[in-house]
């Protein structure tokens, strides 16, 4: 048991690292299969994949197809597609591989200062994080978190030559969401003040940091130039306009605060990591990875906050910095009460303890399945038993995750159906009727998918000013005149084929 332990986990052969990656690989898989299947566990992930997708076809993000996110995460998307396919098995691989990638450098992060759980570290990261329903999707979150965990390794613990690799990692996270900026300032200044001894000892040096900082702005820059080159510059600056005028809302700091009790195990584990802080600050001897972890716990939150909104899966990237703060713990624990324990013994039984907690995780997710219906497929599956080809499919309201089923996209600039049919999306974001309308009549599409509202039997006078209602009187008369309605096992979702598609 030993020897395995030590080849494992300690031994200083370079097989123990891809040893160390296979498990976590195992872990993962173990824990988020179960959603493999599912269509659109959040509604973005979609939205990127069919940006990045119609790039793959030729159609430009921003101009041709429209979203307000930064390019780099339609550009890992269009990675994706063009490696694995259009598909929404190839985000559950690929957002497999990021977590896992993620959990493996929390390892490396903590081996040499807290090796007894650095493994165990990394393991309760994917439990947690398969936990959350979002964590399991392809959100944004997860791909800039990867890059922000790459990058803190290299600018804290990397070889020196390697260093450049740091900001560059922050950067690529900068350009697929902006809030990043809180934690890669963060970053800075704590990286500063761990040198500021040489820093004094040479003060032309500080030139020396802020030339390799500034190196994150690249990403920035260069894909900024491409896409002015590319004669996307009226739409990104429409973006912009939206995400720093329109798109946050003002709430105060203690609600925000309190924005954490809606995520109660978020929570707890913050304040296993704030005592562990308190409790080393205490004796004097706080290692540097611990304070890394407070401040990146601090900024994460602020950056999952700054719009007002406190969707779960802006509070993820806090997931990273408070486990490995609370491994802490567990060290200080082991050395109090445990101390004469080996330490393959401690481990093992650390394993025991979370063992439990994946096999709940994994039933979580099978029972999350299950309780949100997926609608997507169910449609797509009723109109596959017919033997029709509706393509192109439009959707005026509802999940567009059809549109990957279907491997199209979209006929229409805007991606999500919510930001058009909804009369306050609408307006924050400059939604043109006039162009959706016009797409439609062009494209003339052989379904139309229509959540929440029944054009044939609810007049549309019955809706309120909470819906676009220019738009809502356009699906009505075009739907009425060329379109029949269609049952699925959803009341709530209805699809309308155009007439001729089915045999009478």
């Amino acid at each position: 048991m030993k020897k395995l332990f030590n080849i494992v986990l300690f031994s200083p052969l370079p097989i123990r690292k891809g040893l160390v990656f296979i498990l976590f690989l195992l872990l993962a898989l173990f824990l988020r299969y179960p959603s493999f299947g599912y269509t659109a566990i959040d509604w973005d992930e979609i939205t990127y994949s069919l940006i990045g997708e119609g790039w793959l076809q030729g159609k430009l993000p921003f101009r041709d197809l429209w979203d307000i996110k930064p390019i780099g995460i339609y550009l890992i998307y269009a990675i994706i597609h063009g490696i694995f396919g259009f598909s929404v098995f190839a985000i559950r691989v690929s957002t497999l591989l990021v977590v896992v990638f993620s959990a493996f450098v929390i390892w490396l992060l903590l081996r040499r200062v807290n090796r007894s759980f650095a493994f165990t570290a990394g393991f309760g990261f994917l439990i947690l994080f398969s936990y959350f329903l979002n964590g399991l999707s392809g959100n944004t979150e997860l791909f800039y978190l990867c890059l922000e965990t790459i990058g803190v390794w290299f600018l804290f613990y990397g070889k020196k030559q390697y260093r450049i690799l740091s900001p560059l990692a922050f950067g690529f996270a900068f350009i697929i969401k902006y809030n990043t900026a809180f934690d890669i300032v963060g970053f800075y200044f704590l990286h500063l003040y761990l040198n500021r001894r040489k820093i004094l000892k040479n003060p032309t040096s500080i030139f020396s940091y802020g030339i390799l900082y500034s190196i994150a702005i690249l990403p920035f820059i260069l894909s900024t130039i491409w896409i002015f080159y590319a004669g996307l510059g009226d739409s990104f600056i429409e973006t912009h306009k939206i995400l720093f005028s329109n798109y946050a809302k003002k709430v105060t700091f203690i609600e925000k605060i309190f924005s954490l009790q809606t995520y109660p195990l978020l929570a707890v584990l913050l304040l296993f990591q704030l005592s562990t802080f308190l409790l080393y600050f205490a004796k004097r001897k706080v290692p540097k990875i611990l304070i890394l972890s407070l401040i990146w716990s601090m900024t994460a939150f602020l950056a999952a906050t700054w719009t007002g909104y406190f969707f779960e899966h802006y509070y993820l990237p806090m997931i990273v910095p408070a486990v490995i703060g609370s491994s802490f713990l567990f060290r200080l624990v082991k050395r109090k009460f445990f101390s004469k324990y080996k330490q393959e013994l401690t481990i093992v039984i650390a394993f025991l303890i979370l063992i439990p907690f994946a096999v709940l995780v994994r039933k979580r997710v099978i029972k999350l399945s299950k309780v949100y219906p997926d609608i997507a497929k169910e449609i797509y599956v009723d109109i596959e038993e017919k033997k029709v080809d509706p393509r192109p499919v439009f959707v005026a309201k509802g999940t567009h995750g059809i549109y990957s089923l279907f491997k199209q996209i979209p006929i229409n600039r805007v991606i999500q159906p919510g930001n058009f049919t909804d009369q306050t999306n609408a307006k924050a974001m400059f939604i043109d009727n006039e162009e959706i309308k016009q797409k439609v009549i062009q494209h003339k599409p052989g379904l139309i998918l229509f959540c929440d509202l029944d054009v044939f039997q609810n007049p549309v006078s019955s809706y309120d000013s909470s819906w676009n209602r220019d738009l809502l009187i356009f699906y009505y008369d075009y739907i009425r005149k060329d379109y029949r309605y269609f049952k699925t096992y959803f009341p709530n979702c209805h699809v309308y084929l155009k007439i001729g598609i089915l045999s009478p």
